[in-house]
């Protein structure tokens, strides 16, 4: 009987035609299926999966006709299902391309040329800025978790007939605490963030499908639409305070609570545990794959950066005037940048260039607060500006608190979880705007031109005529110079 059943076996094997694990018959079609893993201003990088082909043969033309004395060929490991990951470079930046591939099999069958259409980004050498960057977290803005859909109106900008522009060119992920722990990530009172609270903020952004990737999903989407943006959006990560103690305002507690043996009373330690937390953030990045994004820099999340001639009893446990330049100089290495936004006049603001600051933006407090107008108007943050004469900081425009009630007059959430704006304050808020663009004329700024934002309705007024849209001023500091972000085909609607 047990010889029967060999027999029976292989002569059921014979019938089916079963051959070894990877191997197809010699005279199936080649074929191919194409995907763009990455691509630069000057270079791609695409991986191939192949069937029946001995070779694959590619090329990247400006238009899908690839000439057979410009394209380039690679053999198999296999003619049965191989993956090869390929790179070309020595592309034009700005440049809409095409790449073709094709596979060839063992006797010279050729199989059908695979196309993707793709736009190399700008070059960049130098350490990203930003036309406009959106604040991405911070523990009171809820939901907490970003997905693709509440990235959306960041990434891409629908007007009322229907067309669609890239919008935000930064995106900064912050947070202040690890909620969840009960840890702070800045100086101040409770206990500090270790270690294991650094790498768990790390993850909600960078984790496999935690934010960053995302932003991508909402970036490829809105490509899908318009195509690629000018320029990858940039991602700028927060860095927690590398706080000396385990409480702040206990002088006595530990100082070697964050791991790794490091001793936070030393600077060297501390720079040691902030150089980890950079070089994890740059990792975890590069493993997501971004099409869409790059790392452009990280973002001092102190919102007070005191030097020693400041009136601090605390400066000599802050060294500020050490860190922050070779945080600095630790992200230039890389191309990338260090950002930071003060508080209102707050301590650093008149030296954050000198600190290796790249580019920084000023809050203007308060000036949200209808019942503080009068102690704080726009006018003081503007001329605070002048007199330091802090020239390329910009300001912060803390859109989240008021986009809602601008439109709706619902009420808002601030930082206490206390309501903020009701219906009635919508007119005193358009007000507020108009006043923060007339600021912007008044200060010294060349205003280039007006463009005008269409409302899909009117809002009710007492004037003759009722407002379905609102003017917005463009323009520049006079004798200053300004970037320039898309092409020359941009309306004033």
């Amino acid at each position: 009987m047990k010889y029967i059943a060999l027999l029976i076996l292989s002569l059921v094997l014979s019938a089916s035609g079963c051959r070894e694990k990877g191997t197809v018959s010699t005279n199936a079609t080649p074929a191919v299926r194409v995907e763009i893993t990455s691509c630069g201003a000057r270079e791609i990088a695409f991986t191939v999966n192949s069937i029946n082909a001995a070779s694959v043969e590619y090329g990247v033309d400006v238009k899908a006709d690839i000439a057979a004395a410009s394209a380039k060929s690679v053999p198999t490991s296999t003619t049965g299902p191989d993956v090869i990951e390929l790179y070309w470079e020595g592309l034009e930046p700005l440049t809409d391309y095409v790449l073709s591939v094709r596979g060839l099999g063992a006797s010279g069958e050729k199989g059908k040329w695979e196309t993707v259409s793709f736009r190399t980004y700008e070059s960049r050498d130098d350490i990203p800025s930003f036309s406009g960057v959106s604040l991405v977290g911070y523990w009171h803005r809820q939901p907490y978790i970003w997905d693709a859909a509440r990235f959306a109106p960041h990434v891409s900008w629908k007007a009322p007939d229907g067309t669609e522009q890239w919008l935000f060119d930064g995106f900064l992920f912050l947070e202040g605490s690890d909620w969840l722990h009960g840890k702070t990530f800045v100086l101040g009172t409770g206990e500090s963030a270790d270690k294991s609270n650094w790498q768990y903020q790390l993850d909600l952004w960078l984790g496999p499908d935690a934010c960053v990737a995302e932003l991508d999903k909402a970036c490829a989407d809105a490509a899908a639409r318009i195509g690629n943006p000018p320029t990858r959006r940039g991602v700028i990560i927060g860095v927690p305070d590398a706080i000396m103690f385990q409480r702040f305002s206990d002088k006595t507690s530990s100082t070697t609570y964050w791991g790794d043996g490091l001793d936070f009373a030393r600077v060297e330690d501390r720079l040691q545990a902030l150089y980890w937390y950079i070089d994890t953030a740059r990792a975890m990045f590069a493993s997501l794959g971004c099409k869409y994004l790059e790392l452009a820099g990280f973002y001092i999340t102190s919102e007070e950066i005191y030097l020693p001639w400041d009136i601090d009893v605390n400066c000599r446990y802050k060294n500020w005037e050490q860190i922050a330049p070779a945080m600095a100089k630790y992200c230039h290495n890389s191309h990338q940048g260090l950002y930071w936004i003060p508080y209102f006049l707050g301590p650093g603001y008149k030296y954050w260039k000198d600190l290796g600051i790249d580019q920084a933006w000023m809050q203007p407090n308060w000036y949200w607060d209808l019942k503080a107008e009068e102690k704080h108007p726009f006018s003081k943050t503007i001329a605070a500006i002048n007199e330091a004469d802090m020239s390329g900081m910009e300001l912060e425009f803390e859109y989240s608190a008021v986009a809602s009630q601008m439109t709706g007059g619902v009420m808002g959430p601030d930082g206490s979880g206390n309501p903020t704006f009701t219906a009635e304050d919508v007119p005193a808020l358009q007000d507020r705007v108009r006043g923060y663009m007339q600021e912007f004329k008044d200060a010294g700024f060349y205003l280039s031109g007006c463009c005008i934002w269409k409302k899909n309705s009117l809002v009710l007024g007492r004037s003759p005529y009722q407002w379905i849209h609102e003017p917005c001023l463009f323009g520049w500091k006079l004798k200053g110079k300004h970037q320039w972000y898309s092409d020359r085909k941009q309306t004033t609607v």
